[in-house]
């Protein structure tokens, strides 16, 4: 249960954060449904695109370290790397041109995965009949809620997960 709101919560983060304050500027509002009340057919549908943006996010990790391999780094390396960019105070060993080359080489393939990313993500959640922004409500409802966690997991228990 909390991998896969771990799971949709990065979506807001890392695969949909950079598109959400447009897209929910663009898509309606979805009608307002009082804090602790959700429909249990949202309930499911929500379940359902979990389930979906779970695949999708497992599968955008092994992409990610297949991207960063593929250049000559380790995953831990590119990790330090990144860390250094952003913050040049860090402790780490000296980055050498070739290392910082395969970095930019695998920073960019991992922008193309997070936007394919996104897309695949966005796609899911509207097969379930959501528009993005409300599938973050109930996502942010049943975070704060441990009785609607406990309803999700038992959906996701009775759904086979």
């Amino acid at each position: 249960m909390k991998y896969l709101l771990a799971t949709c919560s990065l979506m807001a983060l890392l695969g949909m954060g950079h598109s959400l304050p447009a897209l929910a500027q663009s898509t309606p509002s979805a009608p307002a449904t009082p804090k602790s009340a959700i429909a249990d057919n949202d309930l499911q549908k929500f379940v359902s695109a979990a389930k979906k943006l779970e695949a999708i996010s497992i599968d955008r990790n092994t992409q990610v370290t297949q991207a960063v391999q593929k250049e000559g780094l380790t995953v831990d390396r590119f990790k330090e790397i990144f860390l250094a960019q952003k913050d040049p105070k860090a402790t780490t060993n000296q980055i050498s041109n070739d290392e910082k080359q395969k970095f930019d080489r695998a920073i960019a393939q991992l922008n193309t995965i997070q936007k394919e990313t996104q897309t695949k993500m966005g796609s899911a959640v509207q097969a379930e009949g959501f528009e993005v922004p409300r599938f973050l409500q109930i996502l942010d409802l049943i975070q704060k809620n441990p009785d609607l966690q406990k309803k999700v997991e038992q959906m996701l228990k009775s759904a086979g997960r």
